[in-house]
């Protein structure tokens, strides 16, 4: 969702409606999108409906904390700061396979240069088939596993962002026994990068489980 060249995030779904939240300029801003394809999407700043009106958005006083609208409860915003630490958590599986194609496009070239954010599988890979195989170039089926390894991390980066928080953890998981590899070749930078990594990707993991259990709670009073 844009709103002004700004990216909303998501912030919850309902069975009628996808509702965005973002900040702007010390007031929060909430779009509220039907799903019903012939039904208006609706948008509130600080809680007052605003969408086909004109409105002037006044500054906040220094030293003034932003408004609260009344539509967003003390809940929805703790709901939403959990989100955005687990969205930014589960960003870093993207750093991490993007960086691992960029290494195995590189190591095919030649270059001996690479992202140490990158899986350490992919160089292990590579160096033995072109061991194997007895040629100077990344033989091509090497470079289809790194790929394939590359491209699952991507899905699972997908997949934490959607809060499915047992891939979370498989790919916590995963890059731990590949920052192993590192430890094992005494590669320091390589160690203190996965360890940074594995560190902001916890801190999602665990703001999605908190988030998971106060979507629990909010359910079961539901019914």
């Amino acid at each position: 969702m844009t709103v002004d060249r700004r990216i909303l995030q998501r912030f919850d779904q309902t069975p009628d409606a996808d509702r965005y939240v973002a900040s702007v300029a010390g007031h929060l801003l909430t779009v509220t999108v039907p799903r019903a394809s012939h039904d208006q999407p609706t948008l509130a700043v600080d809680g007052r409906v605003v969408l086909g009106s004109e409105t002037t958005l006044t500054p906040p006083e220094a030293g003034a904390t932003a408004a609260t609208p009344t539509t967003l409860t003390g809940e929805d915003l703790a709901r939403y700061q959990l989100l955005q630490r687990r969205n930014a958590g589960g960003t870093w599986f993207y750093w991490i396979g993007g960086a691992s194609i960029l290494n195995s496009l590189l190591y095919a070239a030649g270059s001996q240069w690479g992202l140490v954010v990158g899986l350490g599988f992919t160089y292990l890979i590579d160096g033995f088939a072109t061991d194997l195989s007895g040629t100077v170039r990344t033989p091509i089926y090497a470079f289809v596993i790194d790929i394939v390894l590359a491209g699952s991390v991507l899905l699972i980066g997908r997949a934490a962002r959607r809060g499915k928080l047992a891939w979370y953890a498989a790919g916590m998981a995963f890059y731990l026994l590949d920052g192993l590899l590192f430890i094992v070749v005494q590669d320091f930078l390589g160690i203190a990068v996965h360890g940074f990594a594995l560190y902001r990707l916890w801190g999602g993991w665990r703001a999605g489980r908190a988030l998971r259990r106060i979507e629990n709670v909010a359910l079961v009073a539901a019914t």
